[in-house]
């Protein structure tokens, strides 16, 4: 079974919004870049949207596909499409997350990320290099 998430890169200068998963979502206490699963019907840009609207309560204007991979755990496989965020408007809220950071890719390591992350954490080390 392959599982289809959108995630958000979020950027102010050279850091990232990244966000703690709370006590009350799957893994919690992990660190991930927002987003979520995509919905029958819609397509990977407008989940992006609803998920940053439900996520964090703000409206984004959504950009370009930044990266884009599967990514196999035991039991289950996600395809995983992260879309740069030009801009937002509203103020960051505290829905899934009990905690936003801004940090930049050097600090990334010191941030617990789920597994599933790992492979554009790499990408956005490489491209910032």
């Amino acid at each position: 079974m392959i599982i289809t998430v959108t995630g958000a890169i979020i950027q102010e200068g050279n850091k990232y919004l990244i966000g703690r998963r709370g006590p009350d979502e799957k893994s919690p206490g992990l660190w991930e870049f927002p987003g979520g699963k995509l919905e029958e019907g819609e397509t990977r840009e407008e989940c992006i949207k609803r998920e940053l609207k439900e996520e964090l309560c703000i409206d984004a204007d959504i950009g370009e596909l930044y990266s884009e991979y599967l990514f196999k755990y035991p039991h289950i496989s996600y395809k995983l499409y992260f879309y740069i965020v030009n801009s937002f408007t509203g103020e960051l809220k505290y829905n899934a997350h009990d905690k936003l950071e801004w940090a930049t890719p050097d600090q990334f390591d010191q941030y617990n990320f789920l597994p599933g992350d790992e492979p554009l954490l790499d990408t956005i080390r490489n491209n910032d290099a």
